[in-house]
């Protein structure tokens, strides 16, 4: 008896992948069909029937099935291929909707391929094929879906014809073969095989229950009267013995989401749309025009007809009373501008509060030292240099000297950055007290040393490396060479540890001082002399005419001014050790017992000099007879230097012939300071207007004004380090103190205290900047330096560099004033010297007077007791009794002291009244003279 074969998966699907890839024609036959054998049992598996059409050409965009799922796809006949989205929906392959796991072949033209190569190129995820796809000899690709990624990719492309057939049509498997093995095996008997154990045996074990102790017998016993008795039963509910644990709802319950990520973009799809005016062919042509105009016999019969005049007599009051606004407000005035910005009080808060911008600090250079100069970089910004010295005292300097030197003496130049690395490095032989760049060529830093010396350095070719460029440059910088020579620092940049960071060039000074000629003292200050201004050998001043600083003044601690000039030889590097000060101005005092030790020094400049109110004074003839110098030369050889001893010394370096060995330059000492004066300078604002600062306070000075300074501040906690005038506001400044704190002063908000004090440092600040920016949005620093070898750079708020309206004509004129009250209270203090000659006079011609009244009186009353006395004795010798001695010295002491004619003389009343009528009379003349008093009419 013959069975009908069961179909098998396999068959399924090669039917129907037959069936898509026939013909029409071909699909109403039906398969063959195959019998099975009672006996044998085998299947019969037959592909297709051998009468059935063959397969010509697959169809295209369909998904078609493979032949054999399970078939082996050898790797030399595809190339796998990473097919993105964008290109699965060009070519509608989008996997998991065009193409699944069942039907994972496509069929794609070549044409299209190519197509796309061509107009999308190396974005084109068929480009790595672009040959196979060339040499393929047929119209159509195949392209196949590898779920699984077994070759690496989610699609494969199949270049080989034969791999296509053997997709499309599986080779047919003979039935009576016996290696059939897989899922054509089916038909075979299961040969049972022993049991291997895989592990679960253990599981089992686990599940059973063992007996770890021995079992517990108990015995029960009962009273044998209790059994056979009646029993006596009851009815019950079969509910009251149970118990009902009903559901209910968990008011707590939340439920448990899963976390998903997805984006809403709430713009509008970027959209390419081009539009295109209308063009017009451009023509030529122009217009005339000219007023129409009446002429005279017109314009006199229109103005004197009635319509008009009516008009006119009808807008004439609204005519006069716009003319009236017109001439009484201003209707250009920008109301805005005018707003009484100079009634603003000054803003408290974090408005007025210094922001610190950056910080800058060296483990390596600057550690355990103090920072004793900072300057900025006169062009690029962002640039800051600070010289770094040993904190010891000038003891320690003279017992170490030249056997155990310090670490390397240095001048970091910082950029804003990079504040981790510094830009360059400048070599010194000691310790730089102060340094200042070339205003005119920043190429050039001049520098002073502890032990006297001038140093100049040129760092030319490392300009571009100060520009302020966003990307440190990361190749290694050669180390630079100067006048020794190649130096080379193993501590510049990279560390013996192995550490990688940049290197930063090290530049050697190009000329040093000579020893002989130089400072005997530390120098404690160094200026570049203005660019237009221009010293000769004699110390005449004279207009520079070529651009360029090119000469410095240094001051140190021996009492000496001294002039340099690096214009003595062509070549720079000639002067090294061989350069001399041109003019030394020795500074000692005025009676010369003693030299100044000088800190700082303020010199004029022609500018200065210009802007200098000039005030009026008559011209003297002595003035006229002067002695005649250089038609070029100009008076401007005065200076101000800031001492040791706290003496504001007003000195000119031009020496006047004297028949003194010696004579002292020093005109006027000004001591107010009760310690060291650390810092001097000039108003921006008003050349002539000076702050010294040093000891616990400051002082304002006016130059030319002995009789005291314009202010003085309230005695400070903390001793004063550094002052400075904003460059941007007049009556702005900036004081720094030992205690790390910074206050600012705004002397037309208020006068007594600091308008702001801020903590800058937790230790001393040691030397304090200000720099303005140039430009609109220019932002203004303060560079405030430590004991600990920290720079801070903080920023101003706006409110502290913008200046209130009219704040220039405000702060001249508190300054006019405050000349008016020392002019006042000096008058006074004169007015009262004189006065007191003749006063004090008086009194001691009175108490004389007094003292020789009360002398006759005492003799008068003296004389008077005797004389009665001697009456009492006669008396009692002629009444032959004695009277006691007790009585008669009390009888002798009862006369008054006025018993005497003296009188008490007091001072004349008529000279009291006539000097005070004096002095009112003076009074008053000297307020109406200085508009302090309305004159009488």
């Amino acid at each position: 008896m013959s069975l009908p074969t069961p179909t098998t998966d396999t068959q399924l699907s090669r039917q129907r992948s037959s069936n898509l890839l026939a013909p029409k024609s071909s699909l109403s036959k039906s398969p063959s069909k195959a019998n099975v054998s009672s006996r044998s049992q085998s299947v019969t598996i037959v592909g297709a029937n051998e009468d059935s059409q063959a397969i010509e050409k697959p169809p295209i965009g369909e998904a078609l099935m493979p032949g054999n799922s399970l078939l082996e796809i050898p790797a030399e006949g595809i190339i796998p291929l990473f097919l993105t989205s964008m290109t699965q929906d060009i070519f509608k392959i989008k996997s998991g909707e065009d193409v699944t796991a069942e039907k994972p072949i496509k069929i794609i033209p070549k044409v299209d391929l190519l197509a796309d190569i061509m107009a999308r190129r190396a974005i084109s995820d068929f480009q790595p094929a672009l040959a196979k796809i060339q040499e393929y000899p047929g119209e159509e690709l195949m392209v196949y879906f590898d779920v699984e990624y077994k070759y690496g990719q989610n699609f494969f492309l199949v270049i080989n014809p034969d791999v296509v057939d053997l997709i499309l049509k599986p080779p047919v498997i003979d039935p009576t073969s016996e290696d059939t093995t897989g899922i054509y095996a089916k038909g075979k008997k299961p040969v049972s095989k022993p049991w291997e154990c895989l592990g679960s045996d253990k599981d089992i074990e686990i599940e059973q229950v063992t007996n770890t102790r021995d079992r517990i017998h108990v015995k029960i016993s009962r009273p044998r009267k209790e059994f056979g008795k009646t029993y006596d039963f009851s009815d019950r509910e079969g509910s009251d013995t149970a118990m009902e644990c009903k559901s209910f709802k968990d008011p707590v319950y939340e439920l448990n989401r899963m976390e998903l990520g997805f984006g809403i973009q709430s713009i509008p799809e970027v959209e390419s749309i081009a539009c295109q005016t209308n063009w017009f062919r451009p023509t030529n042509f122009s217009v005339q025009y000219e007023p129409i105009t009446l002429n005279e016999q017109d314009q006199k019969y229109l103005l004197e007809t009635d319509n008009v005049i009516d008009f006119v007599k009808s807008v004439a009051d609204s005519f006069d009373k716009v003319l009236q606004q017109n001439s009484i407000l201003n209707i250009f005035l920008d109301d805005f501008k005018e707003l009484g910005e100079e009634d603003i009080a000054f803003e408290k808060g974090t408005h007025s509060v210094l922001q610190e911008y950056q910080s800058f600090t060296d483990l390596q250079h600057s550690k355990d030292k103090s920072i004793s100069c900072c300057d900025w970089h006169p062009i690029q910004k962002g640039v800051v240099a600070v010289s770094c010295i040993q904190r010891c005292t000038f003891d320690e300097r003279v017992e170490h000297g030249f056997i155990v030197r310090s670490k390397q003496s240095l001048i970091l130049i910082w950029s804003f950055h990079d504040p981790i690395h510094p830009q360059l490095i400048l070599e010194a032989p000691e310790d730089i007290n102060c340094f200042q760049f070339n205003p005119s060529d920043p190429n050039f830093i001049a520098g002073g040393c502890v032990n006297g010396q001038v140093i100049l350095w040129e760092i030319t070719e490392y300009e571009d490396k100060l520009k302020t460029n966003r990307k440190r440059n990361e190749d290694a910088i050669s180390v630079g060479t100067g006048a020794g020579g190649n130096f080379e620092d193993d501590s510049s940049g990279n560390s013996s540890g192995g550490n990688t960071g940049p290197t930063v060039p090290i530049v050697k000074f190009i000329i040093a001082s000579s020893i002989e000629s130089s400072h005997r003292n530390s120098i404690s200050d160094l200026q570049w002399l203005p660019s237009n201004m221009l010293l000769s050998h004699n110390g005449d001043v004279s207009e520079n005419l070529d651009t360029g600083n090119r000469q410095l003044v240094t001051c140190s601690l021996d009492g000496q001014v001294c002039m340099w000039d690096t214009r003595s030889k062509k070549d720079l590097k000639a002067l090294d050790l061989t350069w001399k000060p041109f003019i030394r101005v020795p500074l000692s005092a005025i009676d010369n017992t003693f030299d100044y030790g000088l800190t700082k020094v303020s010199l004029k400049s022609l500018s200065d000099m210009a802007n200098t109110v000039k005030p009026k004074t008559s011209e003297k003839s002595e003035e006229k007879k002067e002695t005649k110098k250089d038609s070029n030369a100009i008076t401007i050889s005065k200076f101000y230097t800031a001492t040791e001893e706290g003496d504001l010394i007003f000195s000119d370096w031009v020496a006047e012939k004297s028949s003194e060995e010696k004579a002292s330059r020093v005109e006027h000492v000004f001591s107010l300071h009760f310690g060291s004066m650390s810092d001097i300078q000039r108003s921006p604002f008003f050349p002539d207007i000076i702050l010294s600062s040093g000891g616990w306070s400051f002082h304002i000075w006016k130059e030319k004004v002995n009789t005291g300074p314009l202010f003085s501040s309230p005695t400070s906690a903390g001793y004063i380090i550094s002052g400075r005038w904003s460059p941007t506001r007049p009556s702005v400044a900036f004081i720094s103190k030992s205690d790390g704190t910074i206050d600012v002063w705004d002397f037309l908000d208020s006068t007594y205290q600091p308008a702001t004090c801020q903590n800058v440092a937790s230790v001393g600040i040691s030397y304090m900047t200000v720099k303005q920016y140039p430009g609109k949005g220019g932002l203004q620093f303060v560079s405030a330096a430590d004991d600990a070898g920290t720079l801070h750079i903080l920023e101003v708020p706006k409110n502290l560099t913008k200046p209130i309206k009219n704040e220039k004509q405000l702060t001249r004129a508190f300054f006019d004033r405050e000349v008016k009250r020392l002019t006042y209270a000096y008058e006074r203090k004169q007015i009262r010297a004189r006065e007191k000659g003749p006063w004090e006079q008086t009194k001691v011609e009175a108490a004389q007077a007094l003292k020789a009244q009360a002398a006759a009186a005492a003799a008068a009353s003296a004389a008077a007791s005797l004389a009665i006395a001697a009456t009492a004795t006669k008396k009692l010798e002629e009444t032959d009794g004695a009277a006691p001695a007790a009585e008669i010295a009390n009888n002798s002491s009862a006369v008054p002291a006025s018993a005497g004619n003296g009188v008490i003389l007091s001072p004349p009343d008529d000279f009291a009244d006539k000097l005070e009528q004096e002095y009112l009379k003076f009074e008053k003349n000297f307020l109406q003279a200085e508009g302090l008093l309305a004159s009488d009419e």
